[in-house]
């Protein structure tokens, strides 16, 4: 019995030490899967994952904007997607959407209300919200991408109805939209229009000028109204005038009479016309908007023009503008029909030039002063005439008239009396003067002899043509061998003739012409004296057949009979 007892105590214990050293066992692979290194590498692998989840991927839908989001001025509203950011270890990362009803639901923290406040006041109570559960950490909001909004726009436009637009766009935008036709509206990307069916697309009815800019109405969804002035915001970028758009918003265009309440203005501003005239406009409204005065507009003599009704006629008055702006003199409200000419101080000192090229040591543009400067002064800059310089065939050409006006100033010059016979070579003269109108003066008379009655004054835009001497002649037409001859001072035509091979058998040689290089004039051999790079011109002597003569037989026979007959019928009655 003890044996037993013995044997099973032994057995027990044996059991228990094997118990105590799997255990062992157990607790030594624990903790070396707890060791510091592997602890170390748990934390990197989760910080990385938490990195990733931070970073914030591009939203590729965002619209085109104008300038960034200004936090005081954008409201927002449900489907505006904001990044909240809590920044503290790990750090946590949300991109939320506000919800339908106008709330932000932050995991861990819970629902926010931002409806119909700015940005700025929905960042301050997302911020508050979170730091009442988080005590540590900074937190962050940033909007991501502006929503989508429905607007109405009615009135005076093309295609009234409702268009699916973007919260950073403005009334312009809008009105915009709904004077285009509807195949272009809907191929708008991100814009397309849900045509209400109030008045059909029909452009022979619409027209852009009949519809205000000054006056459009904005209706919020709560109520409240304010008047758009589209022109006074491009002018001043004030956005009070042309407004950020928010979901729900009616745009009214009213219809104006393009001829009627309206005022313009003249003269030295960046943009002159006629403006629409709405409720408050003033002298400086209207000097705002065409854009501001020019640099050289007279400011302390601004003319105003209003139309008497009691007496009838015009009256003028006239204001200075630092006046008024100082508070020294009363700003002048704007009365249907009135005209604003701001008078500009005259200045000489525009960019006037002329243009010299060919054979003068520096061609190029020369600045010239108005009604002042000659052509010797301006061939003096060039640096003068090179050896070169083929003087009696320079030339001064003036601006040509433009070719928008020949037509008119061809109808201008037929008004006069043109003999019927002298029809066809004023026609031509017309053309080459309208094209190359030539300034009358002799360079040969002016630079060599000295001779200052052919001085010009030149004006803006005059060509001064210097061309190199040819030392040639051309001779051409009913010539054995045409082209270039060598020019000798002093030869006649005949020599010429005789070394481009002397005359064809079917040359006219009683009819030979000298073509002057300078003018083109046509002059025969004895009124002119070749010079270097004239040409001569050998006409062809006509071929006539027998016809051609008995033609002339049988008309010479009919004259001789007439005369006969009248000279028997003398004699008859002489008797």
């Amino acid at each position: 019995m003890m044996k037993n007892t013995q044997s099973l105590q032994s057995g027990g214990i044996k059991i228990v030490l094997l118990s105590l050293g799997v255990l062992f066992c157990l607790n030594s692979a624990s903790f070396a899967q707890w060791s510091p290194d592997s602890k170390k590498n748990a934390e990197s692998s989760e910080s990385k994952s938490d990195l990733k989840n931070m970073i914030q991927l591009p939203v590729s839908n965002v619209p085109a904007l104008e300038g960034p989001v200004d936090p005081e001025k954008y409201y927002i509203g449900p489907s505006d997607l904001l990044s909240v950011n809590i920044w503290i270890s790990p750090p946590l990362n949300f991109t939320l959407s506000v919800t339908p009803e106008g709330t932000l639901i932050i995991p861990t923290v819970g629902e926010v209300s931002v409806a119909d406040v700015t940005l700025a006041l929905a960042k301050k109570r997302i911020i508050n919200e979170i730091n009442k559960k988080y005590l540590s950490g900074k937190p962050s909001v940033t909007l991501l991408n502006p929503r989508s909004i429905m607007v109405t726009v009615t009135g005076a436009v093309r295609n009234p109805g409702k268009y699916i637009l973007n919260a950073t766009d403005r009334v312009d935008k809008a009105v915009t939209m709904a004077n285009k036709n509807q195949k272009d509206i809907l191929a708008e990307p991100k814009s397309v229009s849900m045509i209400a069916g109030i008045r059909k697309d029909d452009s022979k009815e619409f027209d852009e000028r009949n519809q205000s800019k000054r006056n459009i109405r904005l209706t919020r969804r709560s109520g409240e109204k304010q008047r758009t002035d589209i022109l006074r915001y491009y002018a001043t970028k004030e956005d009070q005038w042309n407004p950020l758009l928010r979901e729900g918003d009616e745009i009214f265009v009213p219809r104006i009479d393009p001829n009627t309440n309206i005022f313009a203005i003249y003269g030295g501003v960046n943009k002159q016309g006629s403006f629409e005239l709405v409720e408050g406009d003033s002298l400086l409204n209207a000097i705002e908007l065409a854009y501001g005065l020019t640099p050289r507009a007279k400011k302390d003599s601004i003319e105003h023009y209003r139309y008497d009704l009691t007496g009838g006629g015009q009256t003028v008055s006239y204001y200075d503008v630092d006046d008024i702006n100082r508070g020294s003199a009363s700003d002048v409200a704007m009365l249907p029909g009135d005209r604003i000419v701001v008078k500009e101080r005259p200045d000489i000192r525009e960019n006037y030039c002329v243009f010299v090229e060919g054979e003068v040591r520096y061609p190029g543009t020369y600045p010239i002063t108005k009604e002042s400067t000659t052509l010797s002064t301006v061939i003096g800059w060039a640096g003068g005439f090179t050896e070169y310089a083929s003087l009696s065939a320079a030339e001064v050409v003036r601006r040509a008239v433009p070719a928008e006006e020949q037509t008119f100033e061809r109808a201008l010059s037929y008004r006069g009396t043109v003999l019927v016979e002298d029809t066809a070579n004023y026609r031509v003269e017309s053309v080459l003067r309208m094209n190359h109108e030539a300034v009358n003066v002799n360079f040969v008379d002016l630079f060599k002899k000295k001779d200052m009655s052919q001085e010009v004054i030149l004006q803006n835009g005059d060509w001064v043509r210097i061309p190199a001497q040819q030392k040639t002649v051309y001779v051409f037409g009913q010539v054995v061998n045409p082209g270039n001859v060598p020019f000798v001072q002093g030869e006649r035509y005949k020599e010429y003739i005789g070394r481009a091979g002397g005359y064809t058998d079917n040359a006219n040689t009683s009819d030979v012409m000298i073509i002057k290089r300078a003018t083109h004039q046509w002059l025969s051999p004895g009124e002119t004296e070749i010079e270097e790079g004239d040409f001569v011109w050998v006409p062809r002597d006509p071929e006539r057949t027998s016809t051609y003569y008995w033609n002339i037989v049988g008309q010479l026979a009919s004259i001789l009979s007439v005369a006969v007959s009248i000279v028997l019928l003398t004699i008859q009655l002489n008797k």
